[in-house]
């Protein structure tokens, strides 16, 4: 069962290479690491930016979230609760992905009407 703590709320200014570290993020990882999504992307930080702001650029506290249709970032990055956050993110969005990526055959009708 994932851990989660709540956010501390503080009054924090992101860093002038934010925008840059993002984008560079993005390039390097152009997909939802949950389900594959290419677009709607967010990158969501492992540990909160309002709880260690040092970690804030560092490459290795990043993950790449989508934030549209599966909302993968408010479901895996933060639990349902943007308010909360999940320090099992990385470990539980690859389980997803692995589960996505193997995924039975899709439903057609000739798949209906051969199981009844």
């Amino acid at each position: 069962m994932p851990f989660v703590r709540e956010h501390v709320t503080k009054s924090l200014t992101r860093s002038s290479g934010w925008r840059k570290v993002r984008k560079e993020h993005i390039k390097a990882h152009p997909e939802c690491a949950a389900c594959g999504r290419k677009n709607g992307l967010e990158v969501h930080h492992i540990v909160p930016f309002q709880l260690d702001p040092s970690l804030e650029l560092e490459p290795s506290n990043l993950i790449t979230l989508c934030d549209k249709a599966t909302k993968c970032h408010l479901s895996f990055g933060h639990l349902g609760d943007w308010k909360s956050y999940n320090d099992e993110v990385v470990g539980d969005s690859k389980w997803f992905r692995n589960k996505v990526d193997n995924r039975p055959e899709d439903l057609n009708e000739d798949t209906i009407h051969n199981a009844s």
